[in-house]
C-alpha cells in the first residue's frame, strides 16, 4: 500500500502513544504524526490506563489503536496491556521495545499483543505494522457490520411482529380504559347532529339531576340557563358542524331548578366519509369553584373597603394629632422634658401617618389602581429639602451624612415628584435605620442627558445583606424575625418602593455585602 494511500486511511483513527522517555517520545510523536491527526500522549502505564478509561467514557468509544513501550516505571507495558485487553478483548496493541526477551515476547502474545516494532522505530517497519493493523481494524469493521445489520434485520422483524400484536391487544383494552376512566373522571354526553342526546354517563346525572331515561331523545336545550344569548349558541352550532373542536364554560339548570355549571369540550364524531355522525361533549363540574371564586371575591372586596375605612377614619385624628403636637411643641419649647414630649408625640403620629400611607399605596398598587401625575418639577429644590430632612435624621443618629447634587440637573424634570420623592425617601430611610451609630451614608443625584435617567445612588456601610437574602428585600416582610426586633418597621417600604419604580419604567437596583453596607441605585427616566 503506498504512502499516500496508508495516510488517507489512518487520518481519521484516534491512537494513544504511551512512553517514558522523552527524546524517544518526542521522534516517535514526530514520525506517528505523518500518519494520524489525533494524539493522546502517556509518560506512563498508569497515566495511560486513565486516559484510556477516560477516553472511553467521553466518547463512548475505544482509541483505534495503542502504542505503547514495554519497559517503563510504575507501569510497564506488558501489565498496561493485559489491562487494556481484560477490558477490550478487540483492542489492537503494537508494542514498542528495544528488548529481545524471546519469553516476554510470547507473555505478551499469549496476552492478545500481536504487533511488535524494534526500537528505535523504523518508519518503513512502522508502516508495515501500520497496515497490517489498518487491515485487521477494517476486517473487523465489515465483519461487525455484516452481523449489526443481521441484527438490526431481525430485531426490526422481532419488533414489527411484537408490536402489531401489541398494539392490537391494546386497543381493545386502552378503549375500555378510556371509556371507564371518562365515567369516572368526567361528564360525558353524546348528541347526534341535530343536537337530541343519544347518551349521557352517570356523572351526567349526577350533576343535573336527570335520570338517563329522562334525557335520552331529548333536546339538549332541556338543559340551558338563561345566561347566553342566541348569537353564543350560532357560533357553537358553526364551530362543531365545520368538524372542529369548541371549549366553553356552561351555566346549566339542573332539574330542581338551580343553576350549575360545566367546563365543557366539544368533538364532532365523524364516519367513514368524513361527515359528522355525532357529538361527544367531555365536561367538568367548576360549580363548587366559581361559588368559592365568588365568595373570594366579596371577601376581598370587604378586606378593601374594611382597609379604606380604617385609612380614612385613622387620617382624621392623626392630622389633628399631628397639628395640635406642633402647635404644642412652639408653647412648651422653653421647657426641655415638654418640648421632647411633643416632639415624641408628633414623630410616633408621623410614623403612623407613613403606615397609615404605606398600606394605601400597597393596596393601589395590588389593585393597579395607582396612577402618576407627571407635572413639571424643580429637581434641585425638591431634592434638597428631601435631603435636608435625611440629613437631620443622620445626624440624631450620630452618622456621617453626605450628598452630592450634580450641578449639570437640569432645571425641570417632568415626572411625579411626590412618588419620586417618596421612593428617595423610602431608600434613605432604610440606609440610615440599618446603619450603626459612627456609620457613614453617602448619596448622589445626577441626569444622564443621553439616556434621559435620574440617577439616585444611595451607600451605607450599615449591616448589610446577605447574597441569598437579596432578592427577598424587596418582598413584603422582614428578612427574618429577628429584624422586626432589632429594626423599627413593618417591612413595606422597599416593596412599595421597588413597584413604584416599576410604575415609572424604572430600575431599583441593589449591591451588598454582609456586614459591610449596602448600595441601591435608582434610575428613573424623565424627560428635561
Amino acid at each position: 500500500m503506498s504512502v499516500d494511500r496508508l495516510k488517507k486511511l489512518t487520518k481519521n483513527l484516534k491512537i494513544l502513544f504511551v512512553e517514558d522517555s522523552l527524546s524517544a517520545r518526542k521522534i516517535t510523536q514526530r514520525i506517528l504524526s505523518q500518519y494520524f491527526d489525533y494524539i493522546d500522549i502517556a509518560e506512563d502505564g498508569d497515566i495511560a490506563l486513565k486516559k484510556y478509561h477516560d477516553f472511553y467514557i467521553t466518547n463512548e468509544a475505544f482509541y483505534d489503536i495503542v502504542f505503547t513501550d514495554l519497559e517503563m516505571p510504575n507501569m510497564d507495558g506488558r501489565e498496561l496491556s493485559k489491562l487494556i485487553i481484560n477490558f477490550n478483548d478487540s483492542q489492537e496493541i503494537v508494542v514498542l521495545s528495544g528488548v529481545k526477551d524471546f519469553k516476554v515476547i510470547v507473555d505478551l502474545i499469549n496476552v492478545g499483543v500481536k504487533k511488535f516494532i524494534s526500537k528505535p522505530v523504523n518508519v518503513e517497519e512502522l508502516q508495515n505494522i501500520i497496515s497490517e493493523v489498518m487491515a485487521n481494524i477494517r476486517q473487523r469493521q465489515l465483519k461487525e457490520e455484516s452481523q449489526r445489520e443481521v441484527m438490526e434485520y431481525n430485531e426490526l422483524l422481532k419488533q414489527r411482529e411484537e408490536e402489531n400484536k401489541a398494539i392490537l391487544e391494546s386497543k381493545v383494552k386502552e378503549l375500555e380504559e378510556f371509556s371507564h376512566a371518562l365515567d369516572v373522571s368526567a361528564i360525558v354526553q353524546k348528541t347526534d347532529p341535530q343536537g337530541y342526546i343519544t347518551y349521557v354517563n352517570n356523572r351526567f346525572c349526577e350533576v343535573c339531576g336527570y335520570g338517563a331515561d329522562e334525557l335520552i331523545g331529548q333536546n339538549n336545550r332541556i338543559l340551558k340557563g338563561d345566561n347566553r344569548s342566541s348569537s353564543f349558541f350560532k357560533k357553537l352550532w358553526n364551530t362543531i358542524n365545520a368538524k372542529k373542536m369548541y371549549q366553553t364554560l356552561f351555566e346549566n339548570k339542573h332539574k330542581d331548578g338551580s343553576l350549575y355549571y360545566i367546563e365543557t369540550t366539544i368533538n364532532p364524531i365523524l364516519d367513514v366519509h368524513g361527515e359528522v355522525l355525532e357529538f361527544i361533549a367531555v365536561s367538568h363540574d367548576m360549580t363548587q369553584l366559581i361559588r368559592s371564586n365568588e365568595a373570594v371575591r366579596i371577601a376581598q372586596k370587604s378586606k378593601e373597603d374594611f382597609f379604606e375605612n380604617v385609612s380614612h377614619e385613622m387620617k382624621t385624628p392623626l392630622n389633628a394629632i399631628l397639628g395640635f403636637s406642633t402647635l404644642l411643641e412652639k408653647r412648651v419649647k422653653e421647657d426641655a422634658k415638654s418640648l421632647m414630649m411633643a416632639q415624641k408625640i408628633f414623630q410616633t403620629g408621623n410614623d403612623l401617618n407613613n403606615l397609615v400611607s404605606s398600606i394605601t399605596d400597597m393596596r393601589k398598587i395590588q389593585e393597579r389602581t395607582l396612577t402618576l401625575n407627571h407635572l413639571p418639577f424643580k429637581p434641585s429644590e425638591n431634592f434638597e429639602e428631601c435631603l435636608a430632612v435625611y440629613k437631620e435624621k443622620a445626624q440624631e443618629k450620630s452618622l456621617e451624612f453626605s450628598a452630592a447634587l450634580d450641578p449639570s440637573l437640569p432645571k425641570e424634570l417632568h415626572g411625579d415628584i411626590k412618588r419620586i420623592i417618596e421612593v428617595f425617601a423610602i431608600v434613605l430611610d432604610n440606609a440610615i435605620k440599618f446603619t450603626n451609630t459612627g456609620g457613614k451614608v453617602a448619596v448622589n443625584i445626577s441626569y444622564d442627558t443621553f439616556d434621559k435617567l435620574l440617577l439616585c445612588a444611595v451607600r451605607d456601610t450599615g449591616i448589610g445583606i446577605a447574597k441569598e437574602d437579596q432578592e427577598k428585600i424587596f418582598s413584603i416582610g422582614q428578612l427574618d424575625s429577628s429584624a422586626n426586633r432589632a429594626y423599627e418597621g413593618i417591612g413595606v417600604g422597599l416593596n412599595i418602593a421597588s413597584n413604584l419604580v416599576k410604575i415609572m419604567k424604572g430600575n431599583l437596583r441593589l449591591k451588598s455585602i454582609l456586614s459591610r453596607g449596602s448600595l441601591f441605585t435608582i434610575e428613573l427616566p424623565l424627560s428635561s
